[in-house]
């Protein structure tokens, strides 16, 4: 009886277990249906946002232009050359037969007549210190009294003077970096002067009593010896101290027609024994350059002026003469001579230096390259009497598009120095290559990039 109750029960229970599963897998497969749907919505709300951002871009770029502008600024730019050069002076050694320690008297570029004095000679090196503390402290004794009696009457501007102690300082720090450090003392009058008209110019005042009174204290303690005697000059010119050998090496008569080859076989020669400094005896020298044949193309002959700059031992620069480029053809290389008459202690004893040579400056408008275009500008012809003659008619020219508000124009320029990546433009108006009068101004707005440019377009 048992066996035969239990088994409804038992299909009963298989039956209940197959009826979930199949409401288990319908209620997944409504949830992956489920899934499924919200993925092809997602899917398609990204293609639609695609849609709507390309053709927003299409509709962008049909209306508006993605242009690029910049402003037309004035520049200048000096084109010129870097170069080795030589100097060749007009040179006559100084000699000293005596026995003696040598005190300069004189500094190196200064002027010095035939027969003066440019050294004292001196027993030992404490009669040399002495003559030489001697006269820095009577230089600046003679410097104070001197701004003690001009006070009152000094008359400067003080925008000068600063620009004068600026340069005096610059030029200190010049000489300090190249071991010049004889003009020290130089130096330091020189500032104590300036520094004196500034507090003047300001309003203040200086007494410099005490001071005064220190330095006659000193110098009427030292035991001043008159020495052995003088070193003379037999030549008048500008005196220098320092010898390198190269002072024969030239016929300074010569120098205007030498070629390249005469440059490089320069000799040092071991100067005298007995030589103690040099003296140029004329005004006149020369940079004698080796330049490629390339380099003399860009060389104007004929008394031409240019500057030129030594930056090994100056920071600004000096005139000098182009006097011409000497070579055997019209292509070979050559010897750019360039002559000039600026002379200082640094210029006096300069001899191989790379020099930088200015050549041209031009100045004017200056805008990218990607500027510039070729299109047509309205023309008008006129007699000699200023009648307009004809109609209007277009003449292709180079130019570029500038923004006038939102309207582009296009306007003739005239170029006068072209590089890779910039032009310089004129801003004449009355230059005659302007066929219409009209070219780029100062702070025009100009199109550096942009599509389907023309005169007249509107911008958005």
């Amino acid at each position: 009886m048992d066996e035969e109750f239990d088994m409804p029960q038992s299909e009963e229970n298989e039956s209940e277990i197959i009826r979930e599963r199949h409401e288990r897998r319908r209620a997944k497969r409504r949830r992956i249906h489920k899934r499924r749907k919200i993925i092809r919505r997602v899917l398609f709300g990204v293609f639609l946002l695609f849609l709507m951002t390309y053709f927003s871009m299409v509709l962008y770029t049909s209306n508006f232009s993605v242009m690029e502008t910049e402003q037309a600024d004035f520049f200048e730019y000096n084109d010129g050359l870097d170069v080795e050069a030589f100097a060749v002076r007009s040179e006559e050694y100084i000699t000293n037969s005596k026995k003696g320690i040598i005190s300069y008297t004189v500094d190196d570029g200064e002027k010095i007549n035939a027969g003066g004095s440019v050294a004292r000679l001196f027993g030992s090196e404490v009669e040399v210190e002495n003559w030489q503390r001697y006269n820095d402290i009577n230089n600046e004794l003679t410097l104070l009294r001197n701004m003690t009696g001009s006070n009152d009457s000094l008359f400067v501007d003080l925008d000068t003077v600063d620009v004068q102690i600026q340069k005096k300082i610059t030029d200190f720090k010049n000489d300090t970096a190249q071991n010049k450090l004889t003009s020290v003392n130089k130096y330091k009058l020189n500032l104590l002067r300036l520094f004196n008209e500034r507090t003047v110019v300001t309003g203040g005042s200086a007494n410099f009593n005490s001071r005064i009174d220190e330095l006659q204290s000193q110098l009427d303690e030292i035991r001043l010896s008159e020495g052995l005697g003088r070193v003379k000059s037999k030549h008048s010119g500008f005196f220098s101290s320092r010898l390198d050998g190269f002072e024969n090496s030239f016929d300074y008569s010569k120098a205007e027609s030498m070629k390249a080859d005469d440059v490089k076989k320069a000799v040092r020669k071991d100067p005298p024994s007995d030589a103690v400094g040099r003296v140029i005896t004329t005004i006149n020298w020369y940079l004698l350059c080796p330049v490629t044949g390339e380099q003399a193309l860009t060389i104007a002959s004929g008394d031409r002026v240019v500057s030129v700059s030594i930056p090994r031992v100056m920071s600004g620069s000096i005139p000098a003469t182009v006097i011409g480029v000497n070579q055997s053809s019209a292509v070979s290389d050559g010897l750019l001579v360039l002559k000039s008459d600026y002379m200082d202690g640094t210029l006096a004893d300069i001899r191989r230096e790379n020099i930088s040579i200015k050549t041209y400056t031009y100045k004017g408008l200056r805008i990218s390259r990607s500027a510039i275009h070729d299109d047509y500008i309205s023309v008008q012809d006129y007699d000699e009497a200023g009648n307009a003659v004809g109609e209007p008619h277009d003449e292709k020219v180079q130019g570029v598009y500038v923004l006038y508000g939102k309207r582009l124009e296009f306007v003739q320029v005239k170029i006068i120095y072209s590089d890779n990546d910039f032009v310089i433009c004129s801003d004449d108006t009355t230059d005659k290559e302007l066929l219409n009068g009209k070219t780029i101004k100062l702070h025009d707005t100009v199109v550096v990039r942009g599509k389907e440019l023309y005169s007249g377009k509107i911008v958005r």
